[in-house]
């Protein structure tokens, strides 16, 4: 009896000691049925393999060249252990699309990190917006209509439209360069100079500006400070790259994070086909601004080290 009971502790024991050596792994729920191009897709992806695993942040590679672009999220569920996340993905083409590239970085009990990508699953119908059966054809062009020598009685009624339109496209310019600072023909200023004088234009025309145009010249100006400041071609980088690049050069967690939230509202709103109301603009502003100066912070300590040791 007592050599029965000690077998079955000690299978017990082993039991334990397989479930606690399972490996990590991230496991996506999601319900895809009808599905066309810009609804959104709600995505959960839950962490498993044990309860000693210290997990990092859920990175989704939807860039703007891809076809799926990131609504809202990641966002970590309260209370999940293993933590879980829960985002919206939107896709911005038809047919069969595979899901973008998921993955998190995980830290053993030992110290070594290691990044843990989601299962690939299967692959999402996307339909058309257009009714089922119809196909979008270009109308056919209409012989053009001749005339007999040259119309010169247009001219003169065609002559103010264009005129007016000119001088209302110089007005603007010199509005816009005038919201910009003026900066035309100055010396190039600072890289975070430059950004912050970007960013209080910005500021300044919320509620007069279309959010997508907004957003464009915060995703612009990003780039360019980062690409600036490290040297790295940041204004070739996809979001997704540009939080890579940000893990790279080891920079804080709240800058990363900083980083991501500026960028996505951006993408969000210029890709996703999301509104951008002004308190989320001015919030991703202010994010893009502090990540700035923590970032110029870094960088000139780092510069301050290098030349010390020189």
């Amino acid at each position: 009896m007592r050599a029965e009971l000690a077998l079955a502790l000690a299978l017990l024991a082993g039991g334990g000691t397989a479930a606690a050596a399972e490996p990590p792994r991230l496991e996506l729920e999601l319900k895809a049925s009808g599905l066309r191009v810009g609804d959104p897709l709600p995505l959960t992806v839950r962490a498993r393999g044990g309860e000693d695993l210290a997990w990092g942040g859920l990175e989704v590679a939807a860039g703007p060249e891809g076809p799926w672009a990131v609504v809202e999220g990641p966002r970590e569920l309260a209370g999940a252990r293993p933590p879980a996340w829960e985002l919206v993905v939107a896709p911005l083409a038809v047919g069969e699309l595979e899901l973008p590239a998921i993955a998190a970085t995980v830290r053993e009990p030992g110290g070594a990190v290691r990044e843990v990508a989601a299962a690939a699953a299967p692959p999402v119908t996307v339909a058309s917006v257009l009714p089922e059966g119809e196909e979008a054809k270009p109308l056919p062009l209409r012989d053009p209509i001749g005339v007999g020598g040259f119309p010169w009685e247009w001219v003169l009624p065609l002559a103010v439209p264009v005129l007016g339109l000119a001088a209302g496209l110089a007005w603007w310019r010199r509005r816009r360069r005038g919201a910009d600072g003026g900066t035309a023909g100055a010396p190039e200023a600072p890289p975070l100079a430059e950004l912050e004088r970007l960013l209080e234009a910005l500021e300044r025309r919320l509620g007069r500006e279309p959010g997508d145009a907004i957003c464009d010249r915060l995703a612009a100006g990003l780039r360019r400070y980062l690409a600036r400041g490290t040297g790295e071609p940041a204004e070739d980088m996809t979001s997704f790259e540009l939080r890579l690049l940000a893990r790279r050069l080891g920079w804080p967690e709240r800058v990363q994070r900083g980083i991501q939230e500026a960028m996505g509202v951006a993408d969000r709103t210029r890709f996703g086909r999301a509104a951008a109301d002004e308190a989320g603009l001015r919030r991703a502003i202010a994010s893009a601004r502090d990540s700035a100066r923590e970032i110029d912070r870094l960088l000139a300590a780092a510069a301050a080290a290098e030349e010390a040791a020189g």
